[in-house]
């Protein structure tokens, strides 16, 4: 009896099969970390109006146009939103560099947090003033540049970023870092400091109260900064990145955002 032929493989054919054990190998974890990912847990800023503040209604809210979008989101994901209240920025950044929060909801871009976190595409652009005491409105008016600043005292809130221009010049100022933005508006008051650094927005309200007559902002920006999420990468929802950016592009592109924004009735 003649032996069996010997199955003739071409080099074609074990070259595509090879492949195919590749991809499958390299796109299945992203698959099953997709599939993970049910729940987005978020937080944000307290006092940044008007992207991440907090109200009391009977019980403290996180709300804002960061929330707001994620919520819509989050719907057009197919996510469960989980918002966590009451923390301070660091406990949030650390909470997301350990993937114990999944997505920070609304964030100036710098380079230590690009290289840490996934920074989604801008979604709102926000700028930031100088809030200048009423003695150094009298003395130095309105239109005041940064290197003059060095020749007093600033104070700002506590760990946060507000922009890579105003974060590479912040050494060479005696900045004082408080915990909130009323703190900010109390020094000033008690002359402990000559200025305050501040989100336009965020300053506005402050400045419409009374008991801060005579504070002015700045008569033009310090900055300019896009406001974006960033997603940890850590986080096991980290693979709806991708997903996310198309969901945020696509409903910046029908309006919906915008119509969000414009429910705030900010005015500049």
């Amino acid at each position: 009896m003649l032996p069996y032929p010997k199955p003739r493989h071409s080099s074609r054919r074990i070259l595509s099969f090879g492949i195919l054990v590749i991809l499958a190998y390299v796109f299945a974890p992203r698959a099953l970390a997709s599939t993970e990912c049910k729940t987005l847990r978020t937080a944000g800023a307290q006092q940044w109006f008007p992207y991440a503040f907090n109200e009391f209604e009977g019980r403290l809210k996180a709300t804002g146009i960061a929330f707001d979008v994620l919520t819509l989101l989050s719907q057009d994901l197919g996510v469960t939103l989980k918002i966590e209240t009451g923390l301070p920025w660091k406990r949030i950044e650390s909470k997301l560099d350990a993937g114990e929060l999944d997505i920070l909801a609304g964030n100036y871009w710098n380079e230590t947090r690009s290289r840490k976190w996934l920074i989604t595409a801008p979604f709102a652009t926000d700028e930031v003033y100088v809030v200048l005491s009423p003695s150094l409105v009298q003395t130095r008016g309105t239109e005041i540049s940064l290197s003059a600043l060095t020749q007093y005292i600033g104070v700002m809130p506590r760990g946060i970023s507000l922009g890579e221009k105003f974060d590479s010049i912040k050494s060479n100022l005696k900045i004082i870092e408080v915990k909130d933005h009323d703190k900010m508006y109390e020094m000033i008051r008690r002359h402990r400091a000559d200025y305050a650094v501040s989100p336009q927005s965020a300053a506005q309200s402050h400045l419409d109260a009374p008991e801060n007559d005579g504070m002015q902002l700045s008569q033009a920006p310090i900055s300019s900064n896009n406001v974006h999420f960033a997603i940890s990468a850590k986080s096991k929802c980290a693979s709806l990145f991708p997903e996310f950016n198309d969901a945020l592009s696509a409903r910046l592109k029908d309006g919906s955002i915008e119509q969000i924004i414009n429910t705030y009735n900010l005015t500049h």
